[in-house]
């Protein structure tokens, strides 16, 4: 029993630490929307090379 509240009571120290610093946190993170600034995923599709390829085997008139 005590095994168990000592670490009910390290795991809710634990949590409290990190909502703390986590409300304390001073970043300056910014989210790009400028046009033109960014991942243009037609030109990911153009410019793939070397990608795997799979083969389809179609079996649907196969008849035993």
């Amino acid at each position: 029993m005590r095994k168990i509240s000592s670490f009910a009571v390290a795991a809710a120290a634990l949590v409290v630490t990190g909502f703390g610093v986590l409300a304390t946190s001073t970043t300056n993170g910014r989210v790009n929307t400028a046009i033109g600034h960014g991942i243009e995923p037609f030109q990911l599709m153009v410019n793939a090379k070397e990608l795997p390829t799979v083969e389809f085997a179609d079996y649907t008139f196969v008849f035993h």
